[in-house]
C-alpha cells in the first residue's frame, strides 16, 4: 500500500513523499529510520484507472533513466535519486516499483540485484540491469545510465518514425474501406431501385455491383462479416502468444511487400545500435548478444541472434551464422560484421551500421508515406469511378434505346 507523509529532517525543513508499507505504523517506522520526523501520514489517494496499471512505455523507461542519471551524476544518494524520480513519473507502476526498489536499496541491497528481481522484469528490462552492474563495478552509476537514456530516446525517435509511417497508410485504408462500404450500402441500392423500377436489362458489372450492394447494405450480412474478422482477429492474437505463432506470424510480417523492408532495417538498425553502446559500457559480448535478442521485438530475429550468441560462447566466429540467413541481414551487413569481426573493432562497426540503417529507416518512412498515400487514393477513385459507371451504364443503354 502507498502512503503520503509530510516529515521534518534534522535541519528542519518540510519534505512530502511517498512510501510503501503494510500498514499505517509500518510506514512511520521506515520515515523515521529515514532520519524523518512525521507530522502527517495517509493513504495516498490516487485515482487508479484502468490504463494507470499499464506496464512502463519506453517513453516512461527514457525519461525515468535520464532523470535517474542526472540526480547521480549531481552527487545525490542512490535512495533520494530514487526517491524524486518516483515522484516524477507519471506511470503508476514504474512509480510503485521504484518506491519499492528504494526501499530495499536503503535496506542495504545492491541496486543491481533490487532491479534484477524477477517481480521488477515488467519495469526493468535485462539491459537496464546489466548497465546497472557495469556502472556499479566501474564506481560509476551516472555515466551508463546515461548512455543508457540515450539509447532509450533513440528507440523512442526511430519507433515513433516507423509508427509514423504506417499509421497514416493505415488510417487512409480504412477510411476507404469505410467510405466504400457506407456507398454500397447506403447509396447504390437507391439508384438499383430506379433500374429495377425501369425493368431495366443490367449489364454484368452493374449487376455484380448490385449484388455487393445487397450484401452491404443487410444488417444480417454485416453483423456476420464482421463476427468473421473479430473472429479471425482473435485467432490469430491467440495463436500468436503460443512461441510457434508469433515465430511464425513475425516471419510473415517481413516476408509483407511493403512492410517487411522497412521493419527489416528497423530491427538491424535496434540491433546495431543496441550491441554498439553495451560493448562500449564493457558488458560481455554473449551477454550483450543474449540482451539483444530479447529486445530484438521479432521472435525471427531473435532466434538468429540466439544462434550467433551460441557461436560466440564455444569460440566461433559469428559472421558465418549472419551469411546463413541473407533475407535477414543484407550482404552489406554481414560483410561489415565480417570486417568488424576479425578487425576487433565490433563497437565502432555497429555503431556505425546503426547510423547507417537509422538513415535508411527515415528514408523509408518517407518514402513510403510518399507512395502509398497517392496509390491508395488512386484505389479509392477507381472503385467509386467503378461503382457510378456500374449505375449509370444501363441507363445510358435505355437513352440509346429511346433515341432509336
Amino acid at each position: 500500500m502507498i502512503w503520503t507523509y509530510n516529515a521534518y529532517d534534522p535541519s528542519g525543513q518540510l519534505r512530502k513523499g511517498r512510501i510503501d508499507a503494510a500498514t499505517a505504523d509500518a510506514a512511520r517506522q521506515s520515515i523515521t529510520a529515514m532520519g524523518l520526523a512525521p507530522t502527517r501520514i495517509a493513504k495516498s489517494q490516487d485515482i487508479v484507472l484502468p490504463w494507470s496499471k499499464r506496464n512502463p512505455s519506453l517513453k516512461d523507461k527514457a525519461l525515468f533513466t535520464q532523470q535517474f542519471a542526472q540526480l547521480l551524476g549531481g552527487g545525490v544518494s542512490q535512495g533520494e535519486a530514487l526517491a524524486v524520480a518516483a515522484r516524477t513519473t507519471t506511470n503508476a507502476y514504474l512509480r510503485q516499483t521504484v518506491e519499492r526498489i528504494r526501499r530495499d536499496v536503503d535496506d542495504g541491497e545492491p541496486i543491481e540485484e533490487v532491479f534484477g528481481k524477477k517481480e521488477h522484469a515488467k519495469a526493468f528490462d535485462p539491459v537496464f540491469v546489466a548497465f546497472l552492474r557495469m556502472g556499479r563495478a566501474s564506481g560509476n552509476l551516472a555515466r551508463p545510465l546515461k548512455e543508457l537514456g540515450e539509447m532509450y530516446k533513440w528507440q523512442l525517435r526511430i519507433t515513433g518514425m516507423v509508427k509514423k509511417g504506417l499509421t497514416l497508410p493505415t488510417i487512409i485504408m480504412v477510411a476507404c474501406i469505410v467510405v466504400t462500404y457506407f456507398i454500397m450500402g447506403n447509396v447504390v441500392p437507391t439508384f438499383m431501385k430506379i433500374l429495377d423500377g425501369l425493368h431495366a436489362e443490367l449489364p454484368p458489372l452493374t449487376k455484380a455491383v448490385k449484388a455487393i450492394s445487397e450484401v452491404a447494405s443487410n444488417p444480417l450480412y454485416t453483423a456476420g462479416i464482421l463476427l468473421v474478422l473479430g473472429l479471425t482477429v482473435y485467432s490469430v492474437l491467440q495463436y500468436r502468444k503460443t512461441p510457434a505463432g508469433k515465430l511464425n506470424t513475425d516471419t510473415l510480417l517481413l516476408r509483407l511487400i511493403i512492410v517487411g523492408p522497412l521493419l527489416r532495417t528497423f530491427i538491424l538498425a535496434r540491433i546495431s545500435r543496441s550491441i554498439s553502446v553495451m560493448l562500449k559500457n564493457d558488458i560481455p559480448l554473449p551477454e550483450t548478444l543474449q540482451i539483444a535478442a530479447s529486445i530484438a521485438g521479432n521472435a525471427l530475429y531473435a532466434q538468429h541472434m540466439h544462434e550467433i550468441c551460441e557461436a560466440a560462447l564455444v569460440g566461433n566466429r559469428m559472421y558465418p551464422v549472419l551469411l546463413q540467413y541473407p533475407k535477414e541481414f543484407p550482404e552489406q551487413f554481414a560483410l561489415q560484421f565480417k570486417a568488424a569481426e576479425e578487425k576487433a573493432n565490433l563497437k565502432e562497426t555497429l555503431s556505425y551500421l546503426g547510423e547507417v540503417y537509422n538513415d535508411e529507416v527515415t528514408n523509408q518512412v518517407e518514402s513510403l508515406t510518399a507512395t502509398i498515400e497517392p496509390v491508395l487514393m488512386v484505389m479509392l477513385g477507381s472503385v467509386v469511378g467503378v461503382i457510378v459507371v456500374s449505375v449509370f451504364l444501363p441507363m445510358t443503354s435505355m437513352m440509346q434505346a429511346l433515341e432509336k
